[in-house]
Parts: C-alpha cells; structure tokens; sequence
C-alpha cells in the first residue's frame, strides 16, 4: 500500500526575526512567520495595488531547529527580518489562534516544515535595485557642473530651481527606471 504526500510551498518576506525555543520542557522548536501581500496592476489607473495580505508560521522541530538556529547563530544575515523565502512542508491540523484587538477571534495557517532557504533571485533584485538607487542618489547629489558644448554650464549638479550664472538652462532631475537622468530646458519668459 502506498500513500501519497502533500507538501504545500509558501513564498514571501519573513515578517518577523525566527523565534527559536531551545530543547527543555519540549522538544526544540524554531518558528518562521512568513507573510506575502498580493500586488495587482489596476488597468484604469495603470498603477499597483496591494490586495490581501497572508501571514502563515513555519515551524521546525527537534535536530532541524537547532540546525537553523545554529545556521542563524553563525550567519545572521540569511535568514534576517525581510529576507525573500521559500518553505516547503504538511499543513498542520492546529493553526495559531489568537484574539485581535477587537476581542475577534483569527487564526494563523501553520506548517510543519521539512525545509527552508532564501530565495536569491529575490534577494539578489532587491540587493541590485537599492545599488542602483543608492549609486543613482549619491551622483544626483555630488555630480559637479559639467562643461557644455558651448563652453556653458549644463547645470548638472544643480538643485532644481538653481541657474547656474550666466547660463541660459536649468536642469531638473527625473527619475526614469530607477536612475537619474537630466533634462535641460530652457527658462520660461
């Protein structure tokens, strides 16, 4: 006779520094919540929208806490507060239930884990994009005026409402894709 066994994968951002609770009383547990808010392009407004957000706890006992508490011991960073993951593991029968400020009574999804990692091409994205946005800022705010075809001023480097003297352009800063880029006009007369 053969069973068949379901896993269930959740992915999103770790809400929450892992709780561990070393061996004692119990066997050692360690417990990653794990939330993911649903984003839609809204077509009237061409903009995202944030839907549903979904919190579920992933729990790992006895020799695989202590190996993840042993592994967040030794190397903080990789498995921090928002950090990208992937969880796989059995729904549990028992989620968490908790009354909410209201007196409401809400009930958190479980999952008894068989494993847990970060999920690079996420976290590598998001490491890019804020390098790119950082770089992008710190030119914005230390670029120096550059000389012009004419010999003028471009007036990059310069605050939006600033001239350089003499010059017959301003500059204004304009975010295209997450980089700077320049536009020189003309001043209204």
């Amino acid at each position: 006779m053969t069973a068949i066994k379901t896993a269930n994968i959740v992915e999103g951002n770790l809400a929450q520094e892992p709780k561990y609770f070393p061996e004692g009383q119990y066997v050692a547990r360690i417990v990653f919540r794990i939330m993911h808010t649903d984003r839609r392009l809204n077509p009237q407004t061409n903009q995202w929208e944030d839907g549903r957000t979904t919190a579920v706890d992933v729990n790992f006992y006895g020799p695989a806490a202590e190996r993840y508490a042993q592994t967040i011991q030794q190397q903080p960073d990789v498995f921090a507060k928002g950090t990208a993951v992937v969880a796989w593991g059995e729904l549990s029968d028992r989620p968490d239930t908790w009354t909410d400020r209201d007196g409401n009574p809400q009930a958190t999804p479980v999952i008894n884990g068989t494993r847990i990692i970060p999920n690079q091409l996420v976290n590598q994205r998001r490491a890019s994009r804020q390098q790119a946005n950082s770089t992008s800022l710190s030119q914005y705010t230390n670029a120096a005026p550059e000389q012009g075809p004419v010999g003028g001023a471009t007036g990059a480097g310069l605050n939006h409402h600033e001239r350089q003297p003499g010059s017959s352009t301003t500059a204004t800063p304009s975010i295209q894709k997450g980089t700077w880029k320049w536009n020189a006009s003309k001043p209204s007369t």
